[in-house]
């Protein structure tokens, strides 16, 4: 990897699962770690106090899907760090249900929250990184924007949002030298996939071709990679051992 002592990442959603898994990793290679949360004030405080033997970090709540949140969240890091160069859009929720059960409210704050997060927080770096010259956004996504599944329409077309929302920002971004990617997980061992019950989690095993769930490391690797390139942006990269295949 590069140098990136001095580099400062935010991490929404950074107090649990993929998004701790993500700060961590960042937090070892050096980087300052801005960790975001909402709800889970415990687990982001005890995660600062972590990482805090590796490098600089700031905890800040904010709900991802208001703006004005969003936005306070940046300025709270700029002021702190004096630059930005790493944003990963991780904070997300599901309100599952069919179409005809689902309510309006389950709609609108999962959209809200997971494709609307990505746009707030984007909208509020990107001129900071504009100034930098230098920037680097990475939305998690997922393999459901690939394959149906019944019972998550809103959750589907949240995280297929944010792929058509990466491919359109690069070609407004790339010029600046700040790319945008996106990493769609699969089936991974954390979070989410231990709500399931035990023989739901058994028939998605035996449908993945690798037969086995991701672990985080492969995740933040992939991500490592994707910070250290100039040259890769709009894509979409799907690491789900093939299941949506």
């Amino acid at each position: 990897m590069d140098d990136f002592e001095n580099k400062t990442a935010i991490i929404t959603g950074a107090s649990q699962g993929l998004g701790k898994e993500i700060a961590r990793s960042l937090a070892h290679n050096g980087f300052n770690i801005i960790i975001n949360y909402y709800k889970s004030k415990k687990d982001a405080e005890l995660l600062e106090k972590e990482l805090s033997a590796l490098t600089k970090t700031l905890v800040v709540k904010g709900d991802v899907s208001k703006f004005s949140d969003a936005s306070d969240v940046v300025k709270k890091s700029k002021k702190e760090f004096g630059r930005i160069d790493v944003l990963i859009n991780n904070a997300g929720i599901h309100m599952d249900s069919t179409v005809t059960k689902m309510t309006v409210n389950a709609w609108k704050n999962v959209i809200d929250t997971n494709l609307g997060g990505v746009f707030n927080f984007s909208k509020s770096v990107i001129p900071i990184m504009k100034k930098q010259n230098y920037g680097r956004i990475i939305n998690i996504s997922s393999f459901v924007s690939f394959k149906g599944i019944a019972g998550i329409s809103n959750y589907s077309a949240s995280k297929a949002g944010i792929i058509g929302f990466t491919r359109s920002v690069a070609k407004e971004i790339a010029m600046c030298n700040i790319t945008i990617n996106s990493v769609a997980p699969g089936y991974f061992d954390i979070g989410m996939f231990h709500d399931l019950n035990t023989e739901t989690k058994k028939n998605i095993i035996k449908a993945i071709p690798a037969k086995r769930l991701g672990n985080p490391n492969e995740v933040t690797e992939l991500i490592q990679l994707l910070i250290s390139s100039n040259y890769l942006t709009g894509q979409t990269f799907v690491l789900d051992g093939g299941y949506s295949i």
